[in-house]
């Protein structure tokens, strides 16, 4: 265990699959107050490696589509453990898969809500003590699936580049009050959303179907690598960092702090239009 967040509280919605239960092990790890969410505490498998009687640990059900309902839960860690340092949303839903025109619109949405709007209301109810403390950490996580088209998983790219271009815009507006915003892709984590994609069998097409085989080839990516990423988006070794999509498997961002000036001055790790060479 180390200090590196001692005295800070933070707030990790969906830490009840794979990605969170990973990030909820390490900033404990990492000596933080830690505000566990899931969508049904009876259901939620929370990581076992943390004991449950800790004073550090609150666990909490959310639903991250429910405005009010985000809003009273930070008043609740407020109340239990003083204002929120660090933001970390792990929740997020594969949606439906399958050609756009047939899949459900209700499950469409949804899976904007629950990417994306709910991303918006946790910013938004966390960003006034921040604001009024002068810094503050937000960590989302997206995907590769934001950075390129998609055939046949038109919610699940489209709610996650609009979560990265969000991440970006809330970065720059942000920028001077001290209070950094990034956004990880994790890779592919052997987790729920794999599950789903398993379960939609060939409506992903071709390269769904390659994807899984690679994953019970090589057994995935670990959630820890993802985990360490947001613990050091969270540190103030990435003090300056901000607005970015970072990979956590692809990305050389483990000792970077003294790189990241001169990352800031350039469009890597964007989402950016790609000009016509002349």
């Amino acid at each position: 265990m180390t200090s590196e967040f001692t005295e800070k509280t933070c707030l990790i919605v969906g830490a009840s699959g794979a990605i969170g239960i990973a990030v909820a092990e390490q900033f404990y790890l990492h000596g933080a107050r830690i505000a566990l969410t899931s969508h049904s505490l009876r259901k939620a498998p929370f990581s076992k490696n943390l004991r449950p009687r800790d004073l550090r640990i609150a666990r909490f059900t959310l639903d991250v589509c429910d405005r009010k309902e985000i809003q009273a839960l930070v008043s609740k860690v407020r109340r239990k453990f003083g204002p929120i340092d660090i933001l970390v949303n792990c929740s997020g839903v594969l949606g439906p898969v399958g050609p756009t025109h047939t899949v459900s619109v209700k499950r469409w949405v949804n899976t904007v809500e629950v990417n994306f709007i709910g991303s918006f209301y946790l910013a938004q109810a966390v960003l006034p003590s921040m604001l009024q403390r002068g810094a503050g950490k937000i960590i989302y996580f997206s995907g590769g699936g934001a950075a390129y088209g998609r055939p046949l998983f038109t919610a699940y790219g489209a709610s996650k580049a609009a979560l990265v271009r969000f991440t970006e815009s809330l970065a720059q507006e942000l920028r001077d009050k001290n209070i950094q915003v990034n956004a990880i892709a994790p890779g592919p984590v052997r987790s729920r959303m794999w599950d789903e994609l398993r379960a939609s069998g060939s409506a992903g097409g071709p390269q769904a179907i390659e994807e899984l085989k690679r994953m019970d080839a090589t057994g995935g990516v670990s959630a820890e690598c993802a985990a360490r990423l947001a613990v050091f988006l969270a540190s103030c070794r990435s003090d300056g960092l901000t607005g970015r999509l970072v990979s956590a498997i692809h990305d050389k961002w483990e000792g970077m702090e003294a790189r990241i000036p001169k990352l800031m001055s350039t469009d890597a790790w964007t989402l950016r239009r790609v000009p016509l060479g002349e």
